[in-house]
């Protein structure tokens, strides 16, 4: 039997069976959940969990699908937004702290997924599901270079794992971050963000330097 619902369109008696799949999963695993599990949580039986998903693994991409759209969904949206490409990064990485912050088991499983990269599984979902994501953003600095906004050197998609870096780590640390003075000043969302912003907008590299040229790149790019 084919899976009946997607991610994005859950039918109400799906939702409950959605959210417990996706506490289960981010804090146990797919290999640690059965479907039993799942059921119970959601109060619903075995048999109402099949009428909606074909498969175990049916529903673990349509949880996956659901913890990634928001973010793919905004990226894509603010491809075709008229504004600059330059706010277009601003405006994404604020975005992704937010959500992420707002939407801690769907990050927690995202995580947790993206760190079993040798698995099948997750391969097929990083092709399936958050090849979407990346794409989206990857567009963004393609379009920023196309328009001359960003520099012809940039490669889009180093840049694309630059930010997700960033907004991982603060997800992952903002915690521990009080607790260093040294990052007092970037403790909270919107400051972690401003300044993320400046450093994969203008680097380092006082401009001056730059233009130079007593900073010298490597020749292997």
């Amino acid at each position: 039997m084919a899976g009946k619902q997607t991610a994005a369109t859950p039918a109400a008696g799906a939702r409950s069976i959605l959210n417990a799949a996706t506490a289960l999963f981010a804090s146990d695993g797919f290999d640690a959940v059965s479907i039993a599990d799942i059921a119970e949580k959601a109060g619903v039986c075995k048999a109402n969990v099949f009428h909606h998903f074909s498969s175990k693994d049916d529903l673990y991409l349509a949880v996956m699908k659901e913890a990634s759209a928001a973010h793919a969904d905004y990226a894509e949206e603010l491809y075709r937004m008229s504004c600059s490409s330059v706010d277009k990064v601003r405006l994404l990485i604020e975005f992704e702290i937010r959500n992420q912050l707002d939407n801690r088991q769907s990050t927690r499983l995202m995580m947790r997924e993206i760190a079993d990269g040798n698995h099948a599984r997750v391969r097929k979902i990083a092709r399936n599901v958050f090849q979407r994501n990346f794409t989206a953003v990857v567009g963004i600095f393609e379009q920023g270079r196309e328009r001359g906004e960003f520099d012809s050197s940039v490669q889009p998609a180093a840049a694309a794992m630059l930010l997700s870096g960033a907004t991982s780590f603060y997800f992952n640390c903002h915690e521990v971050l009080r607790e260093w003075r040294e990052a007092s000043e970037i403790g909270t969302p919107e400051t972690y963000a401003r300044h993320i912003a400046k450093l994969v907008l203008s680097g380092i590299v006082p401009q001056a330097i730059a233009r130079k040229g007593r900073i010298k790149t490597s020749s292997h790019q």
